[in-house]
């Protein structure tokens, strides 16, 4: 699922597809290229119409920065609207001559940069211009291009898939019956691609919010919200370390801080999958105590689990704790209440600070989203909500194809 837009100046088409054919022979084939040579306002009109259109299938935008797109009135419109989508952005220079001290600050503050025009070794492009078929060779740096590759993969943006069969698992069934995906499955998740990125970059957005940071996925019964949550989700922002540090699932049944698949658990395997040595009584102490006790071990889980930041890069935040919970409505029970309380409250209070950052999601049924609303420990959180409605009836072809 690595669809990424290239904004560039219609004075860079050459560059524009040089790059594309290197990010197509590096894996990343679903790409958006404008390559209208008469690039004026029904162009822009046109890029801003598609990008509106397929932003639940964009992931990033690579932004060939020069002296020409600089001035474009329709490329700043391109990273205003990627922006206010919450796109992942990229900016490659692309120009000789023009150094990182000559952009805008808002551009060098906020995004990853990579030159591409300068550098001691090249590599030659030998492209075939639009409408005049003229042929054109340009050239970009190695290192750059080193560059641009690892930062997409450190954003999460992998032209690879997710293996199948899992090394785990070498004789895993491909068809789960009425069973939901687990993580193990996210090589085989198909047919729900645009709500998946539509949820990460409304998550995306909630890192750069104020806390609390709360995110509702809803759906009716069968939907398949467990599954969105387990093996299309959760998986990809693991893709995004810098950004996302997914706890294991907790599912509340009727214990959801002591049960198997209770709070406990998740942040005992959390510890454990990063090396960190935490007995499992100092956690559930821990949790008895409250947020103020459970803060410092989260912070503690973060700064492990942040990945190195690439040479030359600015020091990166660390990344946000994302809470998940799966079948909330289990937290309504009348037989769950005696952990569904403390948990909630517990939940509330690691909400409401921003040291460290949280992000919860829960998957509830439709039809018990009002009972969280007016959960009283939750009722004055802000919730954003994601409608898992039916699957679109051209994705049954590719639910059953895919795997």
């Amino acid at each position: 699922m690595s669809r990424i837009f290239i904004s560039h100046s219609s004075s860079n088409n050459a560059e524009a597809i040089a790059l594309r054919d290197w990010l197509v022979a590096e894996g990343w084939s679903d790409l958006f290229l404008d390559l209208d040579p008469n690039r004026g306002i029904a162009a822009g009109e046109r890029w801003e119409r598609a990008l509106n259109e397929a932003a639940r299938r964009c992931e990033a935008v690579i932004f060939l920065i020069s002296k020409a797109w600089l001035g474009s009135r329709w490329c700043t419109n391109e990273l205003t609207l990627a922006r206010r989508l919450n796109k992942r952005l990229f900016g490659v220079l692309v120009e000789e001559g023009l150094a990182v001290a000559d952009l805008p600050h808002d551009v060098t503050s906020t995004w990853q940069l990579v030159n591409l025009a300068t550098g001691r070794d090249h590599r030659q492009f030998r492209v075939t211009l639009p409408v005049t078929g003229g042929e054109e060779h340009v050239t970009y740096s190695h290192e750059g291009l080193a560059r641009l590759k690892a930062g997409l993969q450190r954003a999460g943006l992998h032209a690879s898939y997710f293996n199948w069969p899992p090394e785990t698992d070498p004789k895993r069934a491909p068809y789960r019956g009425l069973r939901p995906l687990e993580a193990d499955d996210a090589g085989i998740f198909f047919g729900r691609e645009a709500p998946v990125i539509e949820a990460i970059d409304r998550l995306r957005g909630l890192t750069e919010a104020a806390p609390p940071r709360l995110m509702v996925i809803l759906g009716a019964s069968g939907a398949g919200k467990s599954s969105f949550l387990r093996a299309g989700l959760l998986p990809r922002l693991g893709r995004d370390p810098q950004t996302f540090l997914p706890l294991p699932v907790i599912r509340p049944e009727r214990a959801a801080i002591s049960g198997e698949t209770g709070l406990l658990s998740a942040l005992a395997d959390a510890f454990a999958a990063n090396s960190l040595k935490v007995p499992r009584g100092d956690l559930r102490e821990a949790i008895a105590g409250g947020a103020a006790a459970v803060k410092p071990l989260l912070a503690r889980l973060q700064s492990a689990a942040q990945p190195p930041d690439l040479e030359g890069s600015t020091k990166s935040k660390l990344p946000t704790l994302v809470f998940a919970i799966d079948q909330g409505e289990e937290l309504f029970l009348a037989e769950a209440q005696g952990e569904a309380q403390p948990f909630l409250a517990l939940l509330r209070d690691l909400l409401a600070a921003d040291t460290p950052a949280v992000i919860a999601i829960f998957t509830i049924r439709s039809d018990n989203y009002e009972r969280l609303q007016q959960a009283q420990d939750l009722a004055d959180i802000h919730k954003v909500p994601l409608d898992l409605g039916p699957m679109p009836k051209g994705s049954y072809a590719e639910v059953v194809k895919g795997p």
